[in-house]
């Protein structure tokens, strides 16, 4: 597929952006906890998506040459926050690993990184919402960045903070993940009825999607199931139940994962421009 290099790069950094939020909550919520895991983990998303974008230009220089017109491009302003939320990552991670006593500047990198990475999100949505491809248009494109960003950023900060989170109360990641898939549902699927009912080029994408419908079907199982399984571990308070909950977590994050995967694919195989290009 053509635009794998795009899919890698949107879902990695997403991922990466949506742990950097949760880290920033659950020091908030958790006094006194590292998560050095996850924030090695969220660094290393970032590098790989910011590896894959620049793959898919082809020449690392367009990049810098692409941010020559942030005042008109939404391409200029993705590379440009995508950029500096990896560079806010990897300091951040490095000063958790080797500076962990600098307590404020931990917390004003988990912040300004925290920021950062949901303008990157909105830049994200902002192209292809600009683009010429029907598909893309709507507020559907910027939900799904964002129920990507929250659920599987939350996901994968659970498990690997885990042993840190052992005994405290975890319900506000499983919340907040089903809150995310469903809202992502609740606007996907009206989206895609209204689709075929638009242009040359929004038929001829609701078309492919109808072909893909086993694929999509499969997506929502897995998002919605998966959100709804991780409930019942971050509901329980026993330590008794940690391990069947540690179980049932990571059967959550490898459903959620695949389906968003499966879904974001989806996103790139439906489009069909009206004209050519993106702005």
């Amino acid at each position: 597929m053509g635009d794998m290099a795009l899919l890698v790069f949107s879902f990695c950094m997403q991922a990466a952006i949506g742990m950097m939020f949760f880290m920033t909550l659950s020091h908030q919520l958790y006094k006194g906890k590292a998560f050095k895991g996850a924030a090695a983990t969220a660094a290393g998303l970032s590098i790989v998506g910011v590896l894959a974008s620049l793959a898919h230009l082809g020449q690392p220089l367009h990049a810098l040459n692409s941010l020559l017109n942030l005042g008109s491009s939404w391409l200029s302003r993705e590379v440009l926050f995508s950029g500096l939320f990896m560079g806010i990552a990897v300091l951040y991670a490095l000063v958790q690993w080797y500076k962990s006593d600098a307590l404020a500047l931990s917390a004003g990198l988990r912040w300004i990184g925290s920021g950062v990475g949901l303008i990157a999100v909105f830049s994200m949505g902002k192209l292809y919402t600009t683009s010429s491809v029907p598909v893309w248009q709507g507020i559907n494109t910027f939900v799904d960045f964002y129920a990507t960003t929250i659920a599987v950023g939350a996901l994968l900060f659970l498990v690997l903070s885990l042993k840190e989170l052992q005994g405290v109360d975890k319900k506000v990641y499983g919340f907040a993940v089903l809150a995310a898939v469903i809202l992502q549902a609740a606007v996907a699927i009206p989206y895609a009825i209204a689709l075929g009912l638009g242009g040359s080029a929004a038929q001829a994408s609701a078309e492919i999607l109808s072909g893909m419908s086993v694929m999509i079907s499969l997506k929502w199982i897995l998002v919605l199931g998966g959100a709804v399984v991780l409930l019942w571990p971050t509901l329980q308070k026993s330590i008794k139940t940690e391990g069947q909950s540690s179980i049932l977590i990571y059967a959550s994050l490898g459903a959620l994962i695949c389906g968003q995967f499966i879904g974001r694919y989806v996103f790139y195989a439906g489009m069909v421009a009206s004209t050519i290009g993106l702005t």
